[in-house]
């Protein structure tokens, strides 16, 4: 729940929510949170390149109709913020749990 308060971070609302969240849960179960977390961070990261790959590529192709290319771009932004949101969580579980953990292979 987001404050119109100027003297609050932006953030601030958001940290309540993660502690209503994450507040209860024991240390393994929030390593493993953390962990599965890693593995979406990583995986949002290769899709959002991708992405920006495929619109780069679109606007470089004269061939590439407007549509095309808009479709591409959205595809682009949503990815970003996906990304930028599993980065949010990502980092409140890291800081939660106080350390990063090793992901196992696989």
């Amino acid at each position: 729940m987001a404050s119109n308060n100027d003297d609050e971070s932006p953030g601030a609302g958001l940290n309540c929510d993660f502690e209503d969240i994450f507040g209860g849960m024991a240390q393994p179960e929030l390593e493993c949170l953390t962990v599965d977390a890693m593995r979406e961070y990583r995986a949002s990261v290769a899709l959002a390149e991708t992405a920006r790959l495929q619109r780069v590529a679109a606007e470089a192709d004269t061939d590439s109709c407007p549509e095309h290319r808009a479709e591409l771009q959205r595809i682009h932004e949503h990815a970003e913020t996906e990304h930028r949101a599993r980065q949010l969580v990502l980092n409140n579980l890291i800081n939660r749990l106080g350390y990063v953990p090793k992901v196992p292979a696989g």
